[in-house]
């Protein structure tokens, strides 16, 4: 599996997972052509497809992941999932003032 990052100059950076078994030379080539490309350029990938402006992409970077350890593919035994904190205000205890006359 790979993650590619395409990093645009004027917005946030898009992040597509794809699953594609192509060596990676072949690959980074492919993603090359397309920032060749003219006003819109479209990026396919298993995942899903992208439409991009190339005159807007400052670089892409192509990483090899292992399904086991990217974000979706993660799953937590049920003992190792953690409870959501629950909200500071639950930890104030308010105190009171008992006044008594004698």
């Amino acid at each position: 599996m790979r993650k590619i990052t395409i990093y645009q100059s004027d917005s946030q950076n898009i992040e597509v997972l794809d699953d594609n078994d192509e060596p990676i030379s072949q690959y980074r080539d492919r993603l090359s052509k397309l920032m060749k490309m003219g006003n819109i350029a479209i990026l396919e990938t298993s995942s899903l497809s992208v439409i991009l402006r190339p005159s807007k992409i400052v670089g892409i970077t192509v990483k090899e992941i292992n399904k086991d350890t990217s974000p979706q593919a993660k799953v937590l035994p049920e003992s190792k999932k953690t409870k959501p904190e629950p909200h500071p205000s639950r930890y104030i205890k308010e105190s009171e003032d008992i006044i008594t006359d004698v």
